[in-house]
Parts: C-alpha cells; sequence; structure tokens
C-alpha cells in the first residue's frame, strides 16, 4: 500500500517466505526436539536405566516380599508355623513368608521394557532339597511379583524425577 501522512511516504509490503522452514537446518533441529522429546522416546530412555530396573526389583524384593511378605495388593502371603520353626530356627513362627529361602526366585527376576509398558517376570518354579518342585504363582498367585499402591507412588515419583532429568540433559539446560 502506498500513501502519505505527514509529509511521508510510506510502503506497507507483505512478505511471504519463498521456502519451507522445516527444511532447513532449523526446521531439521525443530525436527530433532519433537521426535527427542516424544513420550516413547523419552519413556524408553527413561525405563531401559539399569537404575531404575533395580528401583523397581528393589521395592518388590526387598520393601514388599523380605520386609513386610505382602503381595501387590498389600496382603500378606502367609505366615510361618510353629512346626516351620522347629524345622527351620531361622523362620520364626509367626512372621511372614519372605520367598528367599534359596534365593533363586528372587534372583530370576527381570524387568522387560516396551513402547508405553513395562512387564515384571520371574521364574516361579520352586525346587525343594528332595527334587520336588512347585510353582510360587500357583501357590500365592502372580501378586508375588507386583507393586504396591505404595510402591507405585514411589515408582511414579522416581519416573517423573527420571523424565525431568532427561528432558532437561536434552534441553541441554
Amino acid at each position: 500500500m502506498i500513501g502519505s501522512g505527514f509529509g511521508y511516504s510510506y510502503i506497507n509490503k507483505r512478505i511471504e517466505m519463498g521456502f519451507d522452514i522445516m527444511q532447513t537446518i532449523l526446521g531439521q533441529k525443530l525436527n530433532l526436539v519433537s521426535i527427542g522429546l516424544s513420550s516413547k522416546v523419552i519413556w524408553l530412555s527413561v525405563m531401559r536405566k539399569q537404575t531404575l530396573k533395580t528401583f523397581i526389583l528393589d521395592m518388590i524384593k526387598q520393601d514388599q516380599l523380605f520386609d513386610k511378605g505382602v503381595d501387590e495388593d498389600g496382603d500378606v502371603i502367609g505366615t510361618y508355623s510353629e512346626f516351620t520353626e522347629k524345622i527351620s530356627p531361622e523362620k520364626v513362627a509367626g512372621t511372614h513368608y519372605t520367598l528367599k529361602d534359596t534365593g533363586d526366585f528372587f534372583d530370576s527376576f527381570y524387568i522387560d521394557v516396551f513402547p508405553t509398558y513395562f512387564e515384571i517376570n520371574a521364574n516361579p518354579i520352586k525346587t525343594d532339597q528332595d527334587g520336588d518342585t512347585e510353582n510360587l504363582f500357583y501357590k500365592y498367585g502372580e501378586g508375588i511379583m507386583g507393586l504396591t499402591d505404595e510402591s507405585m507412588e514411589k515408582l511414579s515419583r522416581e519416573i517423573l524425577r527420571l523424565y525431568q532429568i532427561e528432558v532437561r540433559r536434552f534441553l541441554k539446560i
């Protein structure tokens, strides 16, 4: 538009870009940020950390099973009888099961990570000194390797903390 005012001429011109910004270096950087900050990418990065996997498994094995003897619902799995105490004095009558007799069950725990979830797995087959086997999942339920509400809250806080670190690392802030 050409016009005048107060003795001055001026021209207003609309400027259109003749290129696609996404085809520039800036566009490539913007694309990397959008890919890098996608929730799936951050999820996988955070969940694949061995420290987080250890954190999760320690909550189940130590906090829930060993310390409290509870399944994912917070229910006590069972308690030792007086007869059990007589044949195994380290198992005090009235105290909760730990499921750590030989350590094989605890040692078999592992975590598989997928794009939108993770699975906690373990080998539930226990062999006694006589060679007899039993399936701990059949006996106590698969909930023995799940997370209680309290553990889920702890895990949520830890994942949020790690997400924040990962985003800051990616953005270099």
